[in-house]
């Protein structure tokens, strides 16, 4: 029987729905565009504030990789610190670590206990293995500085210890960062497009933005069911930005990440691949994530099979044998739901809100969007309002663009080969 390709959440949550249809109105104080978790907590904020916003989305609210990622919650960035102060000084570089590790996290709890959605949320811990033995002491060494600049819990796992963790002998150790959590997503997006239209907003799907250009006192926004006057245009599409944003669409790279779903396995088994119940992670470029279901009862295993909308086929296989990389001991088993989404990776791996032509954005999440999105959806908003609790160290980030990039990512297929080779040859310096 072939996986289902929907994702494994849809069957709790249920698909993401459009609201019932109603007329588009003629203006609005905010329109945003996108209507995932940045659109929504972008919506809640300003609705609160008593702006009249709507919020549009070309699918259902939600249907993009705010319902269909990994189910993982918690902070972390790509760049090291001595990176992050040489680009931005100490003080934007230390916000930027404290927004993403800690106040992005703390955000989204909040709303969560708040708004009382009911997601399967689950302060799990998350555990990230090493992929070279150099790792090990190179990270003990970061942690231990970046402790002195933010009070992060992590604890370092040595290679002995590792099977306390997760029941493979793949990596060289690892770092468990306790705080970190699990939620089901699209439970997430569904209690979140509530929350936003209790404050106020309105959430159109089906209604595809086409294009949007200055008008006196803001903009004009096309869609495919009418005409829309805004005084304030966010765009909030990160990985789903298409032609309607060309300036944006040159700065993010869509990259697709394919996930699957066994079949019941049963807790007992499910229990001994993840002893801690901890979310996995991993350090080596191909990116393998996976966790316990909610339940207890499956494996729900993702990881950047291509780099490029490649074959079902060739995916599905992919990941079947990264999982038996990483679990060689279980055997072959068979996935009842295997799907995609498009994360949203800019240039230097760093989201960013501000203005281009006028234009807010909050986007270039790099992998992480399950607390920054809805974070910085709601920092824009403030910014939007002018209110100073809108100040965010990724207002200060760039969003840089290459010349070569011109809005279509046909580079990616070379960058798969790349990775794939810079894989193997970091395999070189593991450890046996």
């Amino acid at each position: 029987m072939s996986a289902r390709a929907t994702p494994y959440w849809w069957e709790y949550a249920g698909a993401p729905a459009s609201p019932p249809q109603t007329p588009l109105p003629d203006e609005a104080d905010v329109v945003v565009i996108g209507a995932g978790l940045t659109g929504l907590s972008a919506a809640r904020t300003l609705a609160r504030n008593g702006k009249s916003v709507l919020a549009l989305d070309a699918a259902a609210p939600g249907a993009g990789a705010s319902a269909r990622n990994g189910g993982m919650i918690g902070g972390g960035h790509r760049l090291s610190l001595d990176d992050m102060e040489a680009r931005f000084g100490p003080t934007v570089a230390h916000g930027l670590l404290r927004e993403a590790h800690l106040d992005s996290f703390a955000f989204v709890r909040a709303v969560i206990e708040d708004e009382e959605i009911a997601c399967d949320f689950a302060e799990t811990g998350r555990f990230r293995g090493f992929w070279r033995s150099s790792e090990y002491e190179a990270t003990a060494r970061w942690l231990a500085r970046l402790q002195t600049v933010i009070p992060l819990e992590a604890e370092m796992i040595p290679k002995a210890r590792q099977r306390q963790e997760v029941a493979s002998d793949l990596y060289a150790g690892g770092v468990v960062f306790p705080r970190h959590g699990a939620l089901n997503p699209a439970k997430l997006v569904a209690g979140l497009m509530a929350a936003a239209q209790r404050a106020g907003a309105t959430v159109q799907g089906d209604t595809p933005v086409l294009s949007l250009s200055r008008a006196q006192g803001g903009f004009r926004i096309e869609t495919a069911r009418g005409t829309v006057k805004a005084g304030q245009v966010l765009a909030a599409t990160n990985g789903y930005t298409n032609a309607a944003l060309p300036s944006l669409r040159r700065r993010i790279i869509p990259i697709p990440s394919f996930i699957v779903a066994s079949e019941p396995l049963g807790e007992n088994r499910v229990r001994d691949l993840f002893p801690s119940g901890r979310m996995i992670v991993e350090s080596r470029e191909r990116h393998c994530y996976y966790r316990p279901s909610p339940d207890g009862k499956r494996l729900v295993f993702g990881g950047r099979a291509a780099l490029f909308e490649a074959p079902e086929n060739f995916t599905t296989s992919a990941l079947r044998g990264l999982i038996a990389e990483v679990f060689p001991d279980l055997g072959p088993i068979e996935f009842s739901h295997a799907w995609r989404g498009r994360t949203g990776f800019s240039f230097d791996f760093l989201p960013n809100v501000g203005q281009i032509d006028g234009v807010w954005h909050a986007l270039g999440y790099s992998g992480s969007g399950n607390a920054m999105a809805p974070w910085l959806g709601h920092k824009a908003a403030l910014l939007m309002l002018g209110d100073p609790e809108g100040e965010t160290a990724f207002s200060q980030t760039r969003l840089p663009t290459r010349w070569w990039h011109r809005g279509r990512p046909w580079f990616l297929p070379f960058a798969d080969a790349l990775f794939r080779a810079r894989d193997v040859a970091a395999s070189f310096g593991r450890s046996a």
